[in-house]
This record gives structure tokens, sequence and C-alpha cells, in this order.
């Protein structure tokens, strides 16, 4: 592989990092609907063109937007739950970072602008929605893991657990989008009163002889 080849793929990182940069701001500021490709590749400091040539669609940006800020939040969250030290201090800090993560600067505002995008756009819908059940599901893997660790049967399916988590945080969210002083530590409690309630459900379906 030639080093001409190395740049050209640098560049092209480079570009679709600027471009993705630029969206999120400019998509938080005005919204979906209100900014247009054009305002984007130049507030990135490229042209239409450039910007079609790495992505085919607002819509598009966005779901590569999210591929990435969940593939590394998922690579903090399987660290965080090592299974190697107190299980519920270890779920309090995933619950933190996950929060963290999905509120985190502007996403909130830009992720539930295109959530209200897909309930208007039956095809972006499915795009969107084949991509949360796949995230949920390394999500619940990263879970399962953790509990089998502990040996710890949780009373509900574990793919259930993690979509009751998933949607806990999106409520949270928005309410903090209209209420900012809320604090991230009533998630993190919110989700260790429901572990331990599931704990209690998974005690009472298998009582001791």
């Amino acid at each position: 592989m030639s080093q001409q080849t190395l740049t050209r793929r640098e560049k092209q990182r480079q570009t679709r990092k600027c471009l993705l940069e630029a969206a999120s701001e400019i998509f938080s500021q005005q919204g979906l609907e209100g900014a247009s490709v054009e305002e984007v590749a130049q507030s990135a400091g490229y042209t239409k063109g450039a910007f079609y040539a790495n992505f085919k669609s607002k819509e598009e940006l966005f779901l590569v937007m999210l591929d990435e800020r969940f593939s590394a939040e998922l690579e903090r969250l399987d660290a965080t739950l090592a299974g190697a030290g107190d299980k519920h201090a270890e779920a309090a800090a995933a619950a933190t970072d996950f929060i963290n993560f999905a509120g985190d600067g502007d996403w909130p505002k830009l992720y539930f602008q295109f959530a209200a995008h897909a309930a208007r756009n039956e095809e972006f819908r499915e795009e969107l929605a084949t991509r949360m059940k796949a995230m949920r599901g390394r999500i619940s893997e990263v879970i399962a893991r953790w509990q089998q660790s502990y040996g710890v049967e949780p009373g509900l399916p574990v793919e259930t657990v993690t979509a009751m988590i998933c949607f806990m945080a999106d409520g949270f969210l928005v309410d903090r989008m209209i209420e900012p002083d809320l604090s991230e530590d009533l998630y993190t409690t919110m989700v260790g009163v429901f572990l331990r309630g599931l704990q209690a459900m998974a005690a009472e379906a298998c009582p001791p002889e």
C-alpha cells in the first residue's frame, strides 16, 4: 500500500470528522429542517460536493455519528462492568457513565430532533429503529456477561432489562432539557432501585429450599 493511498485515506477521515463536528453544531442550533447540507459543508471548510462524497444525506450523517458515539461508549461500558468488584458500585458507575455519554453537550437536543424527524419519515424511522435495536443488543451482551460473572439471575430477560434502562435514560434526558438543573445522580439512583427490584423479583421466583 503506497504512502499516497494512506494520505488519501487520512484526508478522507479528516474530512468526515470535520463534517460530523460541523453538522452536530449546526443541527443543534438550527434544527435538522433549518440547516442545509451547504451550510454544514461551508462550516467545515469544504464544498457541498465533499459532503456528498462522504454522506448521501443529513440522515446518513447522523446515523454515522450515532454509530461512532455508541462504539466509544460500549468500550467504556464493557470496561466499567468488569465483574471484578462490588456489583452495586459497578452498576452505579456504569449508569453514571451512560447518562454522561447520552447527555453530553448538545447531543440530547440533536438526538431528539432526529427522533422527531423519524416520526415523520418512515424510511428514516426504520433505519434508526434498526440501529437502536442493534445497539441495545450489544449492550445486552455486556450486561449478560456482567450478570454471569456475579452469578446474578435477573427477574426479566436481559434484553428487556436493557431496553428499560435505555428508555429511562431517554425520559430523563427529555425532562432535563426542560429542567437543566436535574442532577445525573437521579438517573443513577433510578437504575440502582430498578436493579434491586429485579433482584427481589428473582429471589421471589426462586425461594431457598
